[in-house]
């Protein structure tokens, strides 16, 4: 029986090298033009033409000259010297196996030197796509030929592949890694905030009080508290922490995924797993909803009804806890697996799409009825948990917007035209080989997920990346693998041949998956994941220790005769930083706060309201309060930043004061203000804010 991998590996074949060679050219030659020009408008922008950064200009002169260079070269090997040259170089002579260990050392050296380049030596000068793509593309060329010469079998466009896909995963998890850091603010604006939330499943032992868990994403937070349990570990621990959670699990989902698949060549076994860890990452899938694709990638088997629907029902309490979006995915992903592993053949329809059927009906009351249960145990109240149901839903975001520049729509259309492709290019033509209603359910499928992430989505507060559409993403990635390895199971009793319904999907895969069609499901994670990521911009060291000393100075002041001290944002140096002795004011945390200002909910808006009346809190801690508004036609977030402004910012600010601002370091200090009279912000009778947005 031939193997789809056998078939898979034909696709590295060229027959025709130098037509490779002359479109890499001509790529090459457009990424030299396109790097020249953006790191000219960059020293434009720095005024730098008439100071000594105009020596630069010579990066640029050089490389405009090497895109010439490039040209010349395609147009050269387009000639029969050029041929005969390519046809002795695509043939590495034996001696060359001798030189294997320089070939293992050459890869790693290029995987290790491309973030290494734009994350920290070049990161101003790659700061920009075609600069990154240029780099990108010439260490993948000798990453490919530090692969040959380390494995002479190795095709030259596998060996492409295989250096690319390692670049860009290895880049990826440096990106992570930026955040390991002993930086005591936070990195970003929820960043240390989520610590925050993980300590609550320790409240007792860290705050030396009773604390509900969190309402928003419990177990993410449930994952992240794990060094609570041990006392000590630094806020560098935790920020590692959480990207081993971020890469193990991500890793681990796409590893179960791809066994599935039954690949036995481990080449193609584990960049199949390099492949769908960044296709995750494009949304991204977030390592607490990466759970139930574990369980049920682990645990379903086609011909197990009853075991299938424990796994279902185990992986949907995890989901009942997590979102309320995800309730009813671990049942669609064991249907999404039933529909393409087990035949249809003579079974009536019914029949069919019962066992489905009762996963999903069962799956999804378990997951509700999970989240019933831990709104009791929690001790949160149930309205905190439907908040999002009464925010605002942004339509303009599923176009372009200044939040995100393609907007929804076009972003999430990118990431699934490539798998599309391969769908409509792999289905069977004969149309026996493909019950419709196996193809009509993973298809609704697919559709339910899209439209619901795209609702979501377009909710205030999101829209800026795919993340809420993680499941859609996840059951796209599971079709994209099966039919491309050939490994959905085809109605063998209808197809009037003696052939295998492996070997018959093997030969459609053969005749579909080109070496264009690869191409483009490599290309467009690569691509984004490169587009992505940057060092951190932080301050000093001397500067850093100046803010923590005046933040120290500060808070002993306020609470020196007993006064509450407020933490609306930073909330983790009450944890993680010794010098500051005050105690935990529970209320009023950002993210959550931010969740309440942007469902409107009245109840949790009046008690602050009363709080800064009253003057509550000896000093507050906060980012910095500003009054202006955001021109909605100009600006990102600015619906979240102006409801932000009217309800809690112009309200906070007319009784009290900023005493401190430390804008590199993102905190304010802000004491009662001593004399609030005119004051007028907050409606005395109605507790309400009633300045109406512009």
């Amino acid at each position: 029986m031939t193997s789809p991998e056998n078939h898979f590996e034909l696709i590295f074949e060229s027959r025709q090298p130098r037509n490779d060679l002359t479109w890499l050219f001509v790529v090459f030659a457009g990424l030299f033009i396109g790097s020249a020009y953006q790191i000219s408008q960059q020293l434009l922008a720095l005024g730098a033409i008439f100071t000594l950064r105009a020596q630069r200009w010579w990066m640029v002169i050089g490389l405009y000259g090497l895109g010439i260079l490039t040209l010349s070269l395609g147009a050269f090997i387009r000639t029969p010297l050029g041929d005969r040259l390519l046809v002795r170089w695509a043939r590495l002579p034996g001696w060359v196996a001798r030189l294997r260990w320089l070939g293992w050392g050459g890869i790693i050296f290029a995987v290790a030197l491309y973030p290494t380049l734009v994350l920290a030596l070049m990161s101003a000068l790659l700061a920009d796509i075609f600069p990154r793509l240029l780099v990108y593309l010439t260490l993948t060329l000798f990453g490919a030929l530090s692969l040959r010469v380390a494995d002479l079998r190795l095709r030259p466009r596998a060996a492409a592949l295989v250096a690319g896909l390692l670049i860009a995963f290895s880049y990826q998890i440096a990106t992570l890694g930026l955040s390991i850091t002993d930086y005591p603010f936070a990195l970003s604006w929820s960043e240390t905030s989520r610590f925050y939330y993980a300590s609550l499943f320790f409240a007792e032992k860290v705050y030396g009080m009773a604390l509900p868990p969190s309402v928003l994403h419990p177990t993410r937070y449930l994952l992240q508290s794990l060094p609570f349990a041990v006392d000590g570990i630094p806020l560098w621990g935790h920020r590692l922490w959480q990207v081993l959670l971020w890469i193990g699990f991500t890793l681990s989902a796409v590893w179960l995924f791809a066994r599935r698949l039954r690949l036995k060549n481990s080449l193609v076994l584990w960049m199949a797993v390099v492949w769908g860890y960044l296709f995750l990452f494009q949304g991204p899938v977030y390592y607490h909803l990466a759970v139930p694709l574990m369980i049920v990638f682990a645990g379903f088997d086609a011909k197990k009804f009853w075991r299938n629907l424990l796994v279902v029902m185990l992986a949907s309490m995890w989901a009942g806890v997590s979102r309320l979006n995800w309730f009813p995915v671990p049942a669609m992903l064991a249907a999404m697996l039933y529909l393409l592993e087990e035949p249809k053949h003579a079974i009536p329809v019914w029949r069919y799409l019962l066992p489905p059927a009762v996963w999903g009906l069962l799956g999804t009351a378990t997951a509700f009825a999970t989240q019933a249960a831990y709104v009791i145990v929690s001790g949160n109240d149930a309205e905190k948990f439907t908040s999002s149901f009464s925010s605002d839903l942004l339509w303009y975001r599923l176009w372009p917007n200044e939040t995100y520049s393609l907007g929804l729509v076009l972003n999430v259309l990118l990431v699934s035209l490539p798998v599309l492709w391969l769908l409509v290019a792999s289905l069977p033509k004969s149309r026996g080989s493909w019950a419709g209603i196996r193809f009509l359910g993973l298809l609704a499928m697919v559709l339910v997920l899209f439209i619901g992430g795209l609702i979501v989505s377009v909710k205030i507060g999101g829209g800026s990346n795919l993340h809420n559409l993680d499941a859609y993403l996840a059951l796209w990635m599971v079709l994209g693998g099966y039919f491309f390895f050939g490994r959905f199971a085809a109605e063998i009793s209808e197809v009037s041949t003696k052939k295998s319904a492996l070997e018959i999907t093997s030969v459609r895969l053969r005749k579909s998956a080109t070496w264009p069609l690869l191409l483009s499901l490599v290309v467009v994670p690569v691509l984004l994941t490169l587009k992505s990521g940057a060092p951190f911009d932080l301050p000093a060291p001397n500067i850093v220790n100046a803010s923590l000393d005046a933040v120290h100075q500060k808070i002993r002041y306020a609470a020196r005769d007993g006064g509450e001290v407020l933490f609306i944002s930073q909330r983790h140096l009450l944890y993680f930083d010794e010098q500051i002795d005050s105690s935990l004011v529970p209320k009023y945390e950002k993210i959550f706060f931010m969740e309440m200002v942007m469902s409107r909910n009245a109840d949790y808006l009046n008690a602050f309201y009363n709080d800064v009346q009253k003057q509550r809190f000896a000093a507050i801690i906060s980012d910095q309060a500003l009054e202006n508004y955001k021109d909605p036609t100009e600006e990102a977030w600015v619906e979240e930043h102006n409801l932000w402004v009217q309800l809690v910012s112009r309200p906070l600010l007319c009784y009290y004061e900023p005493r401190l601002t430390l804008r590199q370091v993102h905190l304010q200090i802000l004491y009662p203000r001593p004399n609030v009279d005119n004051c007028t912000a907050i409606d005395d009778n109605q507790q309400t804010f009633v300045q109406d947005l512009p």
